[in-house]
């Protein structure tokens, strides 16, 4: 079961969301980058991590984060946020703790759902690149670190000796070391002046990014809000999201392309369904259909790159790729010991409708 980069992801996308909107006083550093790449500027660099710090919990439970097993993999699940605290402590240091719950996949155990928290410091530094800002966290302790199990979709048998004394306490144990070694890596946040933003696990050098699966055409104005790869494999779905259309005259501009499978579905449901959704599909082995219908639901065949514009009310949605027969309008084949996973990469943007 992989359960790596939950938290560290979970905290560098936190962080990046709470300069959104800030783009102008970016752009008015980047005239400047010597003097904020000085380390003896203390006072600039606080006040900037001091408004961060205000914002940043708020804008982590309006978002999930991919679940890989390593940094350049595709994620094999998600972690959803629930509840989040920072502080400042009194070495100027960030203390931020995480709680949520989310689902993984193995070969082992099939989908496995969680839920897992962590208490982390953090020091705090940034570079100017241009009038580009890499953010780095690195970790000075973590105090500590929960993984709980909720569902184990197929129980592998007890093994004498196992960790934790049984299967689930296996899973717990295991799960709560990845994740705390993987808080240790810390993060990095990269942010344009134009309000994209990308971060990866570790230390990211300045002038570098991590990989994605998509480039996004430049000039289009629109904020791209995830270009990611999952493996979704059957009788499994991915919840992606959720994303905020923020006023009217807006659209989802999705683009999906998948390998490995002949076809899989994408459905754009509105949050609150998306939500009971997903809590089903991570208390439930046997997947669901969607509570209602959905906004959008479509199916991607293997082989062609599918576009679409959703102009949409303000308000938040998931966006779901299901490789099961109980939602959407394909079916994965069914026949045992041939798990034909659906590699889906995916661009999700928001700009204005048409």
């Amino acid at each position: 079961m992989s359960v790596r980069a939950v938290l560290g992801q979970v905290l560098s996308l936190a962080f990046c969301l709470s300069f959104v909107g800030a783009s102008c006083g970016q752009k008015s550093l980047a005239v400047m980058p010597g003097v904020l790449n000085d380390p003896g500027n203390h006072s600039l660099r606080r006040a900037l991590f001091s408004y961060a710090q205000g914002q940043i919990c708020k804008e982590t439970q309006k978002r999930s984060v991919p679940i890989k097993l390593r940094a350049d993999d595709p994620a094999t699940g998600r972690f959803f946020p629930t509840s989040c605290s920072a502080k400042e402590l009194e070495n100027e240091n960030l203390s931020l703790q995480f709680g949520g719950h989310g689902y993984a996949w193995s070969n082992l155990t099939k989908r496995v759902s969680f839920d897992a928290g962590g208490t982390v410091e953090y020091q705090h530094d940034f570079l100017m690149d241009g009038s580009t800002m890499y953010v780095y966290f690195r970790q000075k302790s973590t105090s500590a670190t929960t993984f709980t199990t909720r569902l184990v979709e197929q129980t592998p048998p007890s093994l004498p000796g196992m960790a934790g004394g049984s299967t689930q306490g296996f899973l717990d144990t295991v799960g709560a070391q990845i994740l705390k070694n993987e808080l240790a890596r810390g993060f990095t946040v990269i942010r344009d002046s134009d309000g994209h933003v990308d971060f990866g696990l570790g230390v990211v050098e300045k002038g570098k990014r991590p990989a994605s699966p998509y480039r996004i055409e430049p000039g289009t104005g629109r904020m791209v809000l995830a270009n990611e790869r999952s493996e979704v494999h059957q009788n499994q779905r991915e919840h992606a999201g959720p994303f905020e259309v923020t006023g009217k005259g807006q659209a989802l501009y999705l683009s999906v392309a998948i390998d490995g499978a002949p076809a899989i579905d994408v459905l754009v449901v509105q949050r609150g369904l998306g939500e009971a959704w997903l809590t089903q599909y991570t208390t439930t082995v046997a997947p669901t259909p969607p509570p209602a219908a959905p906004v959008l639901d479509e199916a991607v065949t293997m082989g062609m790159v599918w576009r679409r514009t959703v102009p949409l009310p303000a308000g938040q949605y998931y966006v779901v790729f299901d490789n099961t027969a109980a939602a959407g309008r394909t079916a994965p084949a069914g026949q045992g010991n041939d798990d034909r996973a659906a590699l889906v990469s995916y661009a999700v943007e928001l700009g204005d409708a048409p």
